[in-house]
């Protein structure tokens, strides 16, 4: 996992290009992106589900 936490909005647009039906490259580029922060899917779920309530600024 790395240093770098993404924002929740981009975190659920990649698991929304996992769960839709787009095109294979961006799914496979979200997937990567979700295991190279989180280290697999369930965990950016789980760090959504905990920071998607959480106000900014």
């Amino acid at each position: 996992m790395s240093q770098y936490t993404p924002p929740v909005i981009l975190v659920r647009t990649w698991l929304q290009l996992i769960s839709l039906n787009s095109e294979k490259e961006a799914r496979d580029h979200a997937k990567k992106m979700i295991n190279d922060n989180f280290g697999s899917v369930d965990l950016a779920i789980i760090y959504l589900e905990q920071n998607q309530f959480k106000k900014t600024g």
